[in-house]
């Protein structure tokens, strides 16, 4: 074998070889790269539900809030009932 044919063979593995290097610290790479998204997209899903749950608990606050309302309204308008003054109160302790 020529000694120009040598040289190019040797060149083309160390370009393969260079080639199969880069490719496996791309993939290694890809693969932390995905499991930190997966991370955080975890936390993100946790944080999702947390909201959720707090949304929920606010709408129930809120339609409680609008029936305590609604009934203290009925109260005035159809009983004549309403709120005593702060002198009118007495505290009974047990």
């Amino acid at each position: 074998m020529a000694r120009g044919a040598k040289r190019g063979w040797q060149f083309a593995l160390v370009l393969l070889a260079l080639a199969v290097m880069g490719s496996a610290i791309s993939v290694v790479y890809s693969k932390h790269l995905n499991r930190s998204l997966f991370v955080d997209l975890r936390t993100l899903q946790t944080a999702r539900d947390d909201m959720n749950v707090e949304w929920v608990q606010l709408q129930l606050e809120l339609a409680s809030s609008d029936a305590h309302s609604e009934v203290e309204r009925l109260a005035r308008e159809r009983l004549g009932m309403a709120l005593p003054a702060p002198t009118e109160v007495e505290i009974v302790r047990p």
